[in-house]
């Protein structure tokens, strides 16, 4: 669905798979950044059913209700970031925000397996005992494992907990992510990121040109 900002004119392009059907839904102009509210029962009859919508016909600004999810649009170069960890979400927040992140949250485990099934995120924050609970009983981890690889490696997964070695790269491939660490150390949380998700790009922009060069990508 293509919709017009009714305040700056931007078009903006919202994947089908991110359109609830048949309802209304909160969205924020990436460019002028006002937030509207899209009601598709509104949608004027087109023609050509891929013609582009008349926004100012069917979106209006105003306040979001606290329990409605906004549907996110970002521009095509901009690094996204998953936090799952309520109890330190500040020092995410000021991390990831350094390292030019733009910021997403879910309400539980399952919320997250949803955005995770639906969006395309270049990091994911996780608390081990996220949504109160645990590694073994946990949706989301096992979401995770379970990931195709190429839908897996575009991912950098951080799982914090009480008991985990910071940095220990052999405990993070046991656990199937990217990086862990131990929730004492956050307090160094921006320089831990930037070194791993630094090593990790560079290995796989080696790992991309090999598999190029074999004509495999």
């Amino acid at each position: 669905m293509q919709v017009e900002c009714s305040s700056c004119n931007k078009e903006i392009n919202i994947p089908d798979n991110k359109i609830p059907q048949g309802q209304a839904f909160n969205l924020t102009c990436p460019s002028c950044k006002t937030k509207m509210r899209v009601d598709q029962h509104l949608k004027p009859p087109a023609s050509d059913p891929a013609e582009s919508v008349d926004a100012i016909s069917m979106v209006v600004d105003e306040e979001f209700e606290d329990d409605e999810e906004e549907i996110e649009i970002y521009d095509e170069h901009d690094k996204i970031a998953l936090i799952l960890d309520r109890q330190n979400d500040d020092l995410w927040t000021t991390a990831l925000t350094e390292l030019e992140y733009k910021l997403q949250r879910a309400k539980s485990p399952e919320h997250a397996v949803h955005k995770l099934k639906f969006n395309q995120y270049h990091v994911v924050a996780f608390h081990e005992k996220f949504g109160g609970s645990t590694l073994e009983t946990s949706p989301l981890y096992d979401f995770i494992r379970d990931m195709p690889m190429d839908t897996r490696r575009k991912i950098f997964v951080a799982l914090v907990g009480e008991n985990f070695t910071t940095l220990d790269n052999m405990e993070a491939l046991a656990y199937s992510v990217n990086l862990v660490i131990n929730q004492k150390e956050l307090d160094q949380l921006e320089a831990i990121l930037k070194k791993s998700i630094g090593d990790n790009d560079n290995f796989y922009k080696v790992y991309r040109e090999t598999m190029t060069a074999l004509g495999k990508l």
